[in-house]
């Protein structure tokens, strides 16, 4: 217990401030991250049937059934990863990392990342 007559009251508020006062500066001093699954939209005729890989996890790939109909996210086998040139799923061991393909159309209200400084 702090001696009579004083207190730290003033103390804990400012700190709190000045705390609080960091929290809110930090999100316009980190980048922001721009993560594109690369989902395709399925508004084109070439993407019915035709398989697009997850550009985060290639595990994963969009599969487009229907145009107009949002793209089905479909899963490899353990131990595999979708290969985009072979449209498979292969082993592990046959994988290459590629950049990511474009899709032809993308999903209604998709926007382009924007980085910030």
């Amino acid at each position: 217990m702090p001696p009579q007559g004083t207190s730290t009251t003033p103390f804990w508020l400012l700190a709190s401030f000045l705390g609080l006062l960091l929290l809110l500066q930090l999100p316009h001093q980190t980048p922001a991250q721009c993560i594109d699954n690369h989902e395709p939209g399925c508004q084109h005729p070439a993407e019915i049937g035709m398989a697009q890989r997850h550009c985060i996890d290639p595990t994963k790939f969009w599969q487009c059934y229907a145009l107009g109909n949002p793209a089905k996210l479909k899963y490899c086998r353990p131990n595999m990863a979708f290969d985009q040139d072979r449209n498979a799923c292969v082993p592990w061991i046959a994988w290459v990392w590629q950049p990511c393909l474009e899709p032809v159309s993308r999903p209604p209200g998709w926007e382009v990342c924007q980085w910030t400084k």
